[in-house]
């Protein structure tokens, strides 16, 4: 079984720019740890894209590794390989809609993704859209207006992020209307900007598996997060945290699971969890993220094997251990 990991950032999508180091360093640990479940596959033959700055990353042999060389195309490179293989699995961020432009790509020539299908990852990439289709069912998530739609002189404290924003990058905490001005000057393009208001709690993800309406939680997580002259910054994620009412939140994937048809694979959901309140939805990942580089460690569950077996089967969720597990962002 031929298997093509593309994760952008580190693959070659940068390879004609400089690269976004905290992307960058992101990519590197979920391709990484990606490539530690599948190459203990023996049915499983690996090929990866690797950027030309990551040359000297060491990775097992028994991987085939095709780099992308300075100022190359990576897009003029992919069909062939895609055409090459079984399955494929792209991990790459949602701005720009580099995500679904890649599953749409992928799709178009008849391969089998082992990720969430263009239009789940249309809807995902783009909170206004992700509010919309969950405010629908009734599924608890954060207030979402477009930027150009808020007055500045409703009260609270809020925060300004772009639609199709990645993690912590280029969101804002504003707690008055003159920081709401300040920010609002520097942005030109307010339409791709979205507000919500700030909510006090612990920031939290779920780590998800999702098939056909149905989703399994693999784990919670928490993500240290700090806020410095009003920019937000996300400095690691404590894989698999003690949670006491894990059906809670079992409860609220499976909300999200009849909401927005199409999810599959791995999924990512960031949430805020109040003092003594229901969780609340931030967005939706559809993708692998940082959470997924502790989880093999925190609970022994191989989740590669379990989603190339999702294929034809229903995920067995077998957790050997129960251990935290912090994986550092930026080191």
């Amino acid at each position: 079984m031929n298997v093509l990991v593309f994760e952008f950032i580190t693959g070659g999508g940068y390879a004609q720019d400089e690269l976004p180091e905290s992307l960058a360093n992101e990519g590197l640990l979920m391709l990484k740890a990606l490539i530690n479940d599948l190459v203990i596959l023996p049915s499983v033959q690996l090929t990866i894209l690797l950027d030309w700055r990551f040359k000297q990353t060491k990775f097992p042999d028994n991987i085939n590794i095709v780099m992308v060389s300075k100022g190359q195309c990576v897009y003029e490179i992919l069909p062939a390989l895609v055409e090459n293989s079984n399955l494929v699995w792209p991990i790459a961020p949602e701005m720009d809609l580099i995500l679904q432009r890649l599953s749409v790509m992928f799709e178009n020539q008849a391969k089998r993704l082992l990720n969430s299908t263009s239009d789940a990852v249309t809807i995902c990439s783009n909170k206004l859209t992700t509010f919309q289709a969950l405010k629908h069912t009734g599924t608890p998530v954060i207030e979402t207006m477009q930027l150009d739609a808020f007055s500045p002189e409703t009260a609270g404290k809020w925060v300004i992020k772009p639609k199709d924003g990645v993690g912590c990058l280029n969101s804002n905490l504003i707690t008055n209307k003159n920081e709401f001005i300040q920010i609002n000057k520097q942005i030109e393009d307010k339409y791709n900007y979205v507000i919500q208001p700030y909510v006090e709690g612990d920031s939290l993800s779920l780590s998800c598996l999702f098939k056909d309406g149905k989703s399994w939680l693999l784990c919670c997580n928490r993500q240290q997060v700090s806020i410095k002259q009003g920019q937000f910054e996300l400095h690691a994620c404590e894989v698999n945290i003690p949670i006491k009412d894990l059906e809670v939140y079992q409860h609220l994937i499976n909300k999200i699971a009849g909401s927005i048809m199409g999810l599959w694979g791995y999924v990512g959901i960031d949430i805020i969890q109040p003092k003594q309140e229901s969780p609340i939805i931030l967005e939706i990942n559809p993708r692998l993220t940082t959470s997924f580089v502790g989880i093999h460690q925190a609970l022994g569950f191989n989740v590669a094997k379990a989603v190339i077996e999702m294929i034809d089967a229903t995920p067995v969720i077998n957790k050997s251990q129960n251990n935290k597990i912090i994986v550092d962002i930026q080191q």
